[in-house]
């Protein structure tokens, strides 16, 4: 318990050093501007129902009217009726959800001199929304795993805080994403199986498992990424471009820390998963030889490799669903669509990654056997205990 409370309170710690240099960074220290174009957050204090109004030969526009209030800033207080814009498209065939009383949005005012111009809801506040979200997962994953369940949690604070804080700003600050990404998947590889493992031969032989697992699905994207020409452009990767100004991405680099980031989680998962399945069997049956210890491991590793390759190949067309559909509405070929580099992007990630998890189990099972050769196990506590005096160490 001491051990545990140690660790809680060591995360802690470093969750707090991280968060004030990101508040130091980001902390408003710069003069007001003095555009005429401020956001503020609003409340609807009144909502109608929505409507859709003609604007032009063939073009419609859902509306609904509301009545906000200022919730900040200098027109803190003023109630102001406006016009909510549902329609997310020309032909008005994608539409939003409509306002209620008592949301929270963010509202751009244009000012002339005290007054108020025009106003715009451009977003509704959803922010506490996922914070409770959040707050319900932490919840369950304390209420099922308990002791598990924190570290699992530290866990994943580590992750978030080691793909931010490494990653994301190193490579946004001009690092190279290939060695950012890789020392990233290390930092999160230790910290997480020591945490929840302890320094031992389980969590030893699940992070070199996995390490030969990620970096197995980052050599097949790089070798396939290059026969298929896959510069690792995107939609997004345009709208980066134009608004990162001064900086230049390497999007080759990219789509291969993507790749790696991505596979990631998976073998992590793949590789604990075995190696304290491997590690109980030892602790049952000590005079189990090395040569069984892997057999069982690839026994194991093939009931795996079945669901987590599915789960990044779902995963991956999930994400890509609208953009499949969209292909399709085109009336192109599958051929078609899958020569799209987007689309080819997505199959290459999807094919690595599930490639990654694969490798993973003969790396895992290989180097857990390898390092339990020896027919011992070594208890915490003597089992040769005789009451009323000490135990003898054989």
């Amino acid at each position: 318990m001491k051990k545990l409370t140690a660790t809680i309170l060591l995360f802690l710690m470093l969750f707090s050093v991280c968060t004030c240099i990101y508040a130091t960074e980001t902390s408003p220290l710069q003069p007001v501007s003095t555009d005429e174009k401020v956001q503020v957050k609003a409340k609807v204090i009144s909502a109608g129902k929505s409507y859709v109004k003609d604007e032009a030969e063939g073009v419609a526009r859902t509306l609904q009217d509301v009545t906000i209030q200022i919730k900040e800033g200098k027109y803190k207080g003023q109630k102001i009726d406006t016009i909510y814009v549902l329609t997310y498209d020309v032909e008005n065939k994608i539409v939003g959800y409509e306002l209620s009383k008592g949301n929270t949005v963010i509202v751009q005012l244009t000012t002339e001199g005290d007054t108020i111009g025009q106003v715009t809801i451009q977003e509704v506040v959803r922010q506490n929304y996922i914070l409770v979200m959040i707050l319900l997962f932490f919840g369950i994953i304390i209420a099922i795993g308990r002791k598990q369940g924190i570290k699992a949690i530290l866990g994943l604070i580590v992750t978030i805080l080691a793909i931010y804080f490494i990653m994301i700003k190193g490579i946004y600050a001009g690092g190279n994403a290939i060695w950012l990404s890789i020392l990233t998947s290390v930092v999160i590889i230790v910290l997480t199986f020591i945490i929840i493992a302890g320094l031992n031969k389980k969590s030893l032989t699940a992070a070199l498992g996995t390490s030969g697992g990620v970096i197995s699905a980052g050599i097949m994207a790089v070798i396939f990424g290059f026969f298929a020409k896959l510069s690792g452009v995107t939609e997004e990767s345009l709208f980066l471009a134009v608004a990162s100004n001064d900086i230049v991405f390497n999007f080759k680099d990219l789509f291969f820390a993507g790749i790696v980031i991505s596979a990631l989680g998976a073998c992590m998962d793949v590789g604990m998963s075995i190696s304290s399945a491997l590690d109980e069997i030892k602790q049952k049956n000590p005079e189990i030889t090395w040569k069984e210890l892997l057999k069982s491991g690839m026994n194991i590793g093939r009931d795996v490799i079945g669901t987590m390759t599915n789960t990044l190949i779902l995963a991956y067309v999930g994400g890509s669903l609208t953009l499949i559909l969209l292909f399709m509405a085109t009336n192109m070929s599958i051929g078609e669509i899958i020569n799209k580099e987007t689309i080819a992007i997505e199959a290459v990630s999807a094919l690595a990654g599930s490639m990654g998890v694969v490798f993973t189990v003969p790396t895992t099972s290989l180097v857990y056997s390898l390092l339990n050769k020896a027919k011992t196990v070594y208890d915490k506590k003597a089992k040769n205990v005789v009451e009323g005096k000490r135990s003898l160490k054989i």
